[in-house]
């Protein structure tokens, strides 16, 4: 074959690869026409934007639709294919999640930080969110971060911190994510991966928790004792000497100092902090009722952005994978693979999916590490689904020392 017919060979064989990519084109373009009606019933029936099963049956259709030497790279154009249209959901629904891990950083974005620098050196035109009232433990973890003077906003629930960083009504938020004596607060994980915010930052607050009521009031005359769920749960030792007692669970132990505080009744009692009794004219009847005495809380620090600093240090991410064996090893192995230290891993269901989970992890490294994303990259594919949750300085390391 001289020459020349080798060349109208290949043009004619590119020629076919034009017409081909037209209709791929057209159907992609179908399927992300698709996608937005989905994005709309999810919006309208508050449905997360991840269907973990509906991804891995997708996957299953490629065993018996394509030839089996294009098994793996089928896999991973449609791995692909459902990243962009969970990205493209994520527009319509309004939210600004980026599921997808920023793989290029380059050097001169490593060490930039938007807004929010390490704790105690902060931009003070910002205002930071917080759930609860003031005397709470998520502000003082704030007042710890931040500093005293910076402008903040307290919000009644979790979901409203999140609902106020969407709307722009706060820079920033500080939720509790995990204590330990109690664990992970379900919640927060929940909504970090609904809303698809990032962990900017995080501070350890060590909890001491205290029995508080109206001045002159005894401990023979608590009734009633009203605090958060984890709180009570945290003191279950001393409450259980004082099985008489009705348990009343406040949706923050600074809400439960000013319920009691404006009750007027020497029958009720508070679980919460020494600044909750100084703010809501309380006193301490019984000081440091942890079951615990070495009980601290971990609360974020969660901002739109992805925010990586040469300080950051610790990665936390969320990974589901697939009904096959050996699909958690492939993840976890790339950690041994790297030398990369895991510092937690937890799972959670997903929510409408029952028996279907999410794995939290967190990790030690940077992405600015030519090492740490690449590892970070050979999870995202061997995963069914992925979401960076950020890169971020850590506190608790710090704090046990």
């Amino acid at each position: 074959m001289d020459e020349l017919t080798n060349k109208t060979k290949l043009e004619s064989l590119r020629q076919e690869i034009d017409e081909l990519d037209k209709d791929l084109l057209k159907l992609f373009e179908a399927r992300m026409l698709k996608v937005s009606e989905i994005a709309d019933f999810k919006k309208a029936n508050n449905l997360t934007i991840l269907d973990a099963s509906r991804e891995e049956k997708v996957l299953e259709n490629i065993k018996t639709a394509v030839n089996q030497s294009f098994h793996e790279p089928a896999e991973r154009f449609l791995k692909s294919i459902m990243e962009i249209s969970r990205s493209i959901q994520a527009d319509f629904i309004g939210k600004e999640t980026t599921p997808s891990i920023p793989l290029a950083i380059t050097n001169t974005n490593v060490g930039e930080s938007k807004q929010v620098p390490p704790s105690g050196q902060v931009n003070m035109n910002i205002t930071v969110g917080f759930q609860g009232l003031p005397g709470s433990y998520s502000e003082q973890a704030l007042r710890e971060y931040f500093g005293e003077d910076i402008s903040n906003k307290n919000l009644p629930g979790f979901e409203d911190v999140f609902k106020a960083l969407e709307e722009g009504e706060i820079d920033y938020g500080v939720l509790p994510l995990e204590n330990s004596f109690t664990g992970g607060i379900a919640e927060v994980y929940d909504l970090l991966c609904r809303y698809g915010f990032y962990i900017v930052g995080e501070k350890g607050i060590k909890v001491e928790h205290n029995l508080l009521a109206l001045p002159g009031a005894e401990l023979k005359d608590i009734e009633e004792v009203y605090s958060h769920p984890q709180a009570l749960q945290q003191c279950s030792s001393f409450l259980q000497s004082n099985r008489s007692w009705n348990l009343i669970s406040c949706s923050n132990t600074a809400v439960s100092a000013k319920i009691v505080g404006e009750s007027a009744s020497m029958s009720k009692a508070a679980i919460a902090s020494n600044r909750a009794a100084r703010l809501y004219g309380l006193t301490v009847l019984n000081s440091f009722i942890n079951n615990d005495s070495y009980n601290f809380t971990r609360f974020i620090i969660i901002g739109r952005k992805l925010e990586i600093k040469k300080e950051s240090d610790k990665i936390s991410l969320a990974v589901a994978i697939s009904h096959e064996p050996g699909s958690l090893y492939r993840v976890l192995s790339h950690f041994a693979k790297h030398g990369l230290n895991m510092l937690k891993i937890e799972s959670r269901p997903i929510l409408n999916k029952p028996w279907e989970y999410l794995f939290y992890v967190d990790f030690e490294g940077s992405l600015g590490d030519e090492t740490v994303k690449e590892a970070v990259k050979g999870i995202k594919e061997d995963s069914a689904y992925f979401q960076m949750l950020g890169n971020y300085q850590a506190d608790i390391r710090n704090f046990l020392k």
